[in-house]
């Protein structure tokens, strides 16, 4: 949803393809702090104390689902058109609007989000005016929108850095323009540092205009986090967009360096008063501890891959359902630290051509198991949604229907938002089944959730004991609707067609 800078939420195209290999960003497992993530451990009631009804210890966005990215620079969508859509998207299960990017970018450089003006938008997108009156009238909706960001660099063709060039040559060294960048005589300096990005995109350029050089990052004068001048242009930026209203960033690229810390995490969470989604293009969960320490609040629950999520290994083979718990857990680590983790529905396609022909990608039995992978990914509570709404629209209005459906129904069950607690539920030894329950932050509501990855039709048998749901009940099917056949014993067999699942309301005892 904005990958490899990138194959996350950026598909760098353009000057920037030629880099993508220098990045090799590896594909890293995610933390194995879970337990064996064997049935019989699983199976244990968890512990989290449940908060005293009528609190609510959890933020905006572990109470809320349904993300939907737009690449508005590159695919021209006016933000007047998307404002008249909100009650539509709303009403599908949408809740959380992410744009690539709000600012006015290069459309032929990183699909958009290539920063040339930082006080303004894309032309194609409408007016300043046009992006504050729909993120304004999203707030009115109880839906929130966040933004795909680059606070490092500025396209070395921007009218503001032009004008610093300007300046730089009549002799200023202290304007506004001159101080938010790092200019220098001598190319043999050291680079400044942090640099976000392979070393390949990191140098000194000669401006011509200036007659000086000045530390290049990607494509434009880099901002330079040690220098205050730089610092403080980045620190105006961000008021600028936090002014309009908006919910949350995930920035371009992205370090823990503490350098960096007061840009990417302070600033934003205290200049307005609203919870903030936090995270970077290169966060998952192999380094939720150190995300957590730094201060973001959401990362990659697997990795930044448009192809790859937890779903696509467990249906691919590459992971059993005990692997799958271990990525699950992942999850709850995070709810435990006030955050969340996030996966997109898979959506890239070739990044050497990228956006062009607009080709993507699809399962075997898309209409089923793009559905289950909705099922999955939101029904543990990762925060999860469309990549791209020009994927989005192209598929068959059925799958449309289908996999609106499960946002809807986990926007409408606390027992399915990503504040719920989650617990593995046995389901036997085979490898492409996997059952568990989710409880509400209140206690109030418990939701059985069975699939099965496979390809063939299967009954899948959950051993309820010790897990606090009744063995005695008639559940209610929340994706379906109506009833489900009863449970009568510690034993309950579902009949699950390929690619099947069932999300059902059960009380606890």
């Amino acid at each position: 949803m904005p990958y490899t800078r990138g194959t996350g939420r950026t598909r760098h195209t353009g000057r920037k393809v030629a880099l993508a290999g220098a990045l090799g960003f590896a594909l890293t497992l995610p933390m194995t702090l879970a337990s064996s993530g064997s049935p019989a451990e699983a199976a244990a009631p968890s512990t989290s104390a449940v908060p005293a009804e009528g609190t609510r210890q959890s933020t905006d966005f572990q109470n809320l689902n349904g993300f939907m990215w737009y690449y508005n620079t590159y695919f021209g969508y006016r933000y007047k058109d998307v404002e008249k859509d909100l009650d539509n998207l709303k009403s599908r299960g949408i809740r959380v609007l992410g744009f690539f990017s709000p600012y006015s970018g290069d459309k032929k450089t990183c699909d958009g989000c290539d920063p040339v003006d930082f006080y303004s938008v894309s032309p194609q997108n409408g007016t300043m005016k046009d992006w504050k009156n729909l993120v304004a009238a999203a707030h009115r909706k109880g839906m929130k929108v966040v933004t795909y960001f680059v606070n490092i660099y500025l396209d070395d063709r921007s009218p503001y850095f032009e004008k610093a060039e300007k300046e730089y040559a009549a002799g200023d060294r202290t304007s506004r323009e001159v101080s938010s960048f790092h200019w220098t005589d001598n190319p043999s300096e050291p680079l400044p540092q942090p640099r976000m990005g392979p070393a390949g995109v990191s140098s000194w350029a000669w401006s011509p205009t200036a007659g000086a050089f000045y530390w290049k990052l990607w494509f434009g004068p880099g901002f330079d986090y040690n220098l205050a001048g730089n610092a403080a242009e980045v620190e105006r930026i961000e008021k600028f967009w936090l002014d309009t209203g908006i919910d949350g960033f995930m920035w371009d690229v992205g370090t823990t360096d503490t350098r960096w810390k007061n840009a990417a995490i302070d600033l934003p969470k205290t200049y307005t008063g609203t919870d903030k989604w936090l995270t970077s293009e290169r966060t998952n969960s192999s380094t939720a501890a150190a995300n957590q320490q730094f201060g973001y609040t959401s990362w990659f629950n697997y990795t930044d891959d448009d192809t790859v999520n937890d779903y696509t290994r467990i249906v691919d083979g590459d992971i059993d359902a005990n692997g799958l718990e271990t990525a699950l857990h992942n999850t709850d680590i995070a709810r435990a630290a006030g955050s969340t983790t996030f996966a997109w529905s898979i959506w890239g396609d070739d990044p050497a051509t990228n956006l062009d022909p607009h080709t993507y990608p699809a399962y075997a039995q898309d209409d089923v198991m793009r559905v289950q992978e909705a099922a999955l990914l939101a029904g543990s509570g990762m925060l999860y949604g469309s990549g791209m709404y020009d994927q989005y629209i192209h598929w068959p209005k059925q799958l449309r229907t289908d996999w609106e459906k499960v946002l809807e129904t986990v926007n409408a069950n606390k027992a399915l938002l990503p504040a719920a607690d989650r617990t593995r539920v046995p389901a036997g030894d085979d490898p492409k089944v996997y059952a568990m329950r989710r409880t509400s932050e209140d206690g109030k509501q418990t939701a059985l959730l069975v699939y099965n990855f496979d390809s063939t039709a299967k009954d899948v048998t959950v051993d309820l004991t010790g897990t606090g749901i009744d063995t005695h009940q008639t559940p209610r099917d929340l994706y379906k609707g109506g009833g489900a056949d009863a449970i009568n014993g510690s034993e309950y067999t579902v009949s699950l067609p390929a690619y099947g699942f069932r999300i059902l309301d059960v009380t606890g005892r």
